[in-house]
């Protein structure tokens, strides 16, 4: 597993959605996809590696490559330096001391670009939810891309990002400026791990917070009512999975308690068995493996069973469970007898516990 991941886990947050800058050929793209994480944004600048990186992610949904630099601010017109190593030294800045640690390394070219930043790039491809793992790998560049962060970094759970305690490139950052910026932000370091010259890569993150205990209003009404399912798979009946109902009585467990076979827009629904003002739905993901498998759920209310009308659609947003980040669908008192929730893809549905308030 990368690093990022396992320091994620290690500082208690699940990897919801990663931004990845300077992403090359997209090298960590089957690590993120293992991680249940969704979506997954690329950024890399560098034509030859970004041609690569489309192509190594055609087979991975809401794995998304953007081709940009990011910097401090949008609009600046700038010369970005091509490495001959695949791209993967390419940076805004000259060399530096980069030419003397490995002299086997040189610039073969310059492409034209213009700048933006993460600000801009998560506000086009994932707006209304910033991405709670920040990875930099910007070639001396990093400060400068965390500056163009501001908006985004106060939703940021954790940073992996290439350090040095001196600059490596003409004009680049520092450990201690990196560590300074980022404290500003409550993310703190740490992890860090140096070569022999104090280069090399830092995590930092914030504080896990206590999550506050979730309203129950006047009760949850779907305890013991009535379920069915599109399909039984084998898990169906396994641990803690008791058929339909499965989800809907007991205590959140991070495994699965509802569990369809592989289908086409797999579904489940409740059958509150009258007509209620509701408040709230509270969806439960499984926690132990396959989140990402729940990224494209829908929520839809009935009164008869027959009409349904639409009232969340998750758009490939994974989501929390027992880690106290389930998934709450306000309603504000829309009337419904029947709830049901289905994927907008050709997979298994399985999901811990659901509560209808």
């Amino acid at each position: 597993m990368l690093d990022a991941l396992e320091q994620m886990g290690i500082a208690g947050f699940p990897v919801e959605s990663v931004l990845h800058v300077g992403a090359n050929e997209g090298q960590e793209r089957n690590d993120y996809a293992a991680s249940g994480a969704s979506p997954i944004l690329y950024v890399e600048p560098v034509d030859g590696a970004f041609a690569i990186l489309e192509a190594n992610l055609a087979d991975l949904p809401f794995h998304t490559a953007i081709r940009a630099v990011c910097a401090e601010r949008v609009g600046e017109a700038v010369l970005f330096n091509v490495a001959s190593n695949g791209g993967q030294s390419s940076s805004l800045f000259a060399l530096g001391a980069h030419a003397e640690h490995h002299p086997d390394i040189v610039y073969t070219g310059a492409q034209r670009m213009v700048t933006t930043t993460v600000d801009a790039v998560v506000a086009a491809h994932s707006p209304g939810r910033v991405p709670n793992l920040l990875v930099i790998d910007a070639q001396g560049a990093d400060l400068r891309v965390l500056q163009g962060a501001r908006q985004s970094l106060p939703s940021v759970d954790g940073v992996y990002i290439e350090v040095s305690e001196q600059p490596l490139y003409e004009g680049g950052c520092t450990l201690e400026e990196v560590t300074a910026f980022l404290k500003g932000f409550g993310l703190h370091p740490r992890w860090l791990r140096l070569d022999g010259v104090g280069h090399g890569e830092a995590f930092y993150c914030r504080r896990k917070p206590a999550y506050p205990i979730l309203p129950l209003f006047n009760g949850v009404v779907s305890v013991g009512k009535p379920a069915a399912q599109s399909s039984l798979s084998e898990w169906s009946y396994f641990d803690v999975a008791d058929g339909p109902t499965g989800c809907l009585n007991g205590a959140p467990t991070g495994r699965p308690g509802i569990h369809t076979d592989i289908e086409d827009a797999p579904w489940w629904q409740v059958d509150l068995e009258s007509v209620y003002a509701l408040n709230e739905v509270r969806v439960f993901n499984r926690m132990d493996a396959a989140r990402e498998r729940s990224r494209t759920l829908r929520v839809s209310l009935s009164e008869d069973g027959e009409h349904w009308r639409l009232v969340h659609d998750q758009g490939g947003y994974t989501f929390g469970g027992a880690d106290g980040r389930p998934l709450r669908v306000l309603l504000a008192g829309e009337r419904a007898r029947y709830v049901k929730l289905q994927l907008a893809e050709r997979t298994y549905l399985h999901l811990d516990k659901v509560f209808v308030l």
